[in-house]
């Protein structure tokens, strides 16, 4: 078996791992010199944040600059706590949300730039800090693997030392249950001992674990759930840390929604189903004010509550006719489709059966909206009869339901949606074949939580008391959003990583300098 011997390991190299290899090596550099080392299971650091865009901050100097001055860090405190309703760790969010804009700063003080603050959609705080693509002044998919590779050059020049295709199977405790080392093995098979007086997991929860989710969440993916499938994130870290008597925390996902067979690959299609016109379920009725629809989380929500998780958007050829001149009702940063001009072109070959290139984030579909695999959940129909007979909608109800949302439109009602209140300007009547119908399922980006920790990110023991020399952060910790992903505050997820990150190596190194601290080999 070969040896090893570091200051601090980090048990993977995602952007939580990445942050808190980097801020340990720092803080020991800082103390007088020592060594972070974190072991990878893949070829690449930053995992899937390399799928990312931006992170959130509170104060910044950008934001100021924008004029983005009335939401302070006071502010974004009291309404995220009244938002998960006081369910997640107060301390926490207040040290992260307090700590947000001076990693901005960290970061840039390495080389990375940043491209200004964003809002996500219409209603949300404009918290996004978007990373900055070289030769580009308009946010691009996948732009933080830029940030990744720049910090992970830095936390190289600087002493920190990263181990690929090498995952850790195993952490080790002493006597008094302290934390000593981890076992990994390389990619040549053979085991590692690496020795340490600190430990920070980072493995990034069970978003390709289906049995996990299945398990965790009662949700079987591919079927009734449709989350972004990371490889290698498979609950490594939670088991392992469960396994040494770490306590567990509630898992939930990031959920939000998508269209297999759409969703980041038929751009235009995509968004043109997203808009805010008639939604149904299996029963052929409305369920949600579509107005919600760009706060993803919420459509979500509602779809999980629904007959087989599904909802389905239904326009007209009027409605295309009126986006094609016009221009679509909600435009979002993150797909970056402004008109119309490729709506043809893609509803063609979806319907020919036709593939478009991966890009972006649709590499993480997993097949599941590959249309040639069989996954179709974007239909054209002539009639209302052929539409319920090819989806399973209740035909009867449906009929009801247009009859009486035509009304609202345009009828006596005159722009007044009596049932849900959606704004009268995304009343659109359906009216004229033919129909377009696209079916929604719930999605998302991963899971969050699963380790109990502190504000420090020290794991914890089932007695609540925290776990010598045993740190976690990301999104094996991340029970911090409780029920519902806040996309008020965009740029939360890969924002927690970085600063949970920060926070984790910060403690780490300070426990190894404390009165708690428990030598390794006792």
């Amino acid at each position: 078996m070969k040896q090893m011997e570091a200051d601090v390991v980090v048990v993977a190299c995602g952007m939580s791992g990445l942050a808190a290899l980097t801020q340990a090596q720092e803080s020991l550099n800082a103390t007088g010199g020592g060594k972070a080392i974190a072991f990878e299971k893949s070829g690449t650091s930053g995992g899937s944040a390399n799928m990312g865009m931006a992170l959130l901050a509170f104060e910044s100097q950008m934001q100021k600059e924008q004029m983005y001055n009335d939401f302070t860090k006071d502010d974004a405190f009291n309404f995220f706590m009244e938002y998960v309703h006081w369910r997640s760790d107060a301390k926490l969010v207040r040290r992260w949300f307090n700590q947000s804009s001076e990693t901005i700063e960290w970061l840039q003080n390495m080389g990375v730039e940043f491209l200004g603050v964003y809002k996500y959609f219409k209603n949300s705080h404009a918290t996004q800090h978007i990373v900055k693509t070289p030769g580009s002044n308009k946010p691009c998919e996948r732009c933080a693997s830029i940030m990744n590779k720049t910090i992970t050059s830095y936390a190289q020049e600087i002493g920190a030392e990263i181990v690929f295709n090498t995952p850790v199977k195993k952490i080790l405790t002493g006597s008094k249950g302290q934390v000593r080392g981890v076992i990994a093995v390389d990619e040549n098979g053979e085991e590692i001992e690496c020795l340490c007086n600190a430990v920070i997991v980072a493995t990034g929860g069970i978003g390709n674990n289906v049995d996990m989710i299945e398990q965790y969440m009662g949700w079987k993916w591919g079927v009734d759930m449709f989350t972004f499938r990371i490889p290698g994130i498979d609950g490594d870290g939670l088991n392992m840390v469960w396994d040494i008597g770490g306590k567990k925390a509630k898992v939930n996902m990031e959920v939000t929604y998508n269209t297999p067979g759409t969703t980041d690959i038929f751009k235009t299609l995509s968004e043109t189903m997203r808009q805010p016109n008639l939604m149904v379920n299996l029963q052929g009725k409305r369920f949600i004010n579509e107005e919600i629809m760009d706060n993803t989380t919420f459509t979500g929500n509602s779809l999980l509550l629904q007959k087989g998780h599904q909802g389905f958007t239904i326009i007209d050829q009027n409605i295309v006719d009126y986006y094609k001149e016009h221009g679509l009702d909600y435009i979002t940063y993150h797909h970056g489709i402004t008109h119309m001009d490729k709506w043809d072109e893609e509803l063609e070959l979806y319907l020919n059966g036709g593939t478009i290139e991966a890009s972006g984030l649709s590499d993480l579909h997993d097949g599941k909206d590959d249309v040639s695999s069989g996954q179709v959940n974007f239909w054209k129909f002539d009639s209302i009869e052929e539409l319920c007979a090819t989806t399973g909608i209740d035909e009867k109800n449906l009929k009801a339901t247009i009859a009486e949302y035509n009304e609202m439109c345009n009828g006596n009602m005159r722009g007044y949606d009596w049932q849900f209140t959606k704004d009268h300007r995304f009343l659109k009547p359906i009216t004229t074949a033919p129909f377009y119908v696209a079916r929604h399922l719930p999605g998302g980006y991963g899971s969050l939580g699963g380790l109990e920790v502190d504000e420090n990110m020290a794991c914890l023991d089932n007695d609540y008391k925290p776990i010598p020399g045993l740190y976690a952060c990301g999104n094996d910790t991340a029970s911090v959003f409780a029920d519902s992903y806040c996309f008020y505050n965009p740029g939360s997820t890969m924002s927690y990583a970085v600063n949970s990150g920060r926070i984790a190596g910060m403690e780490a190194v300070k426990y190894m300098d404390s009165d708690d601290f428990i030598d390794p080999e006792d």
